[in-house]
């Protein structure tokens, strides 16, 4: 049985628990990355040694996020993609007998 597609959406949102689907995650990630470019540059160009510090602390920061974003990522896309191919399976149908074969002896 071939699932539709409102079927699938909700078969993978039960399966993710509530977290964000894959695609979220890498939206997330992209946003963040580039708020860390935005801080490299803006450390490249600061000459106060205090704001150098905190901007450091903010990009290390942003990498320990990208880092764990991008771990979420892969498993829910890895989640998304075994519903999917569960629900494309082929199910055996209950309604057909399986048939016997029988082995003769020699």
């Amino acid at each position: 049985m071939i699932m539709q597609n409102d079927e699938l959406d909700e078969a993978i949102d039960v399966a993710l628990e509530g977290a964000p689907r894959a695609a979220q995650l890498s939206e997330m990630v992209d946003t963040l990355r580039e708020r860390r470019e935005t801080l490299v540059h803006d450390l490249r160009i600061e000459k106060d040694p205090e704001k150098q510090r905190d901007l450091r602390r903010r990009i290390n920061e942003l990498d320990r996020q990208i880092a764990s974003l991008s771990e979420q990522r892969a498993i829910s896309h890895f989640i998304e993609m075994t519903v999917r191919a569960s629900a494309n399976r082929p199910q055996r149908d209950p309604d057909i007998d399986e048939v016997e074969v029988e082995v003769e002896d020699e």
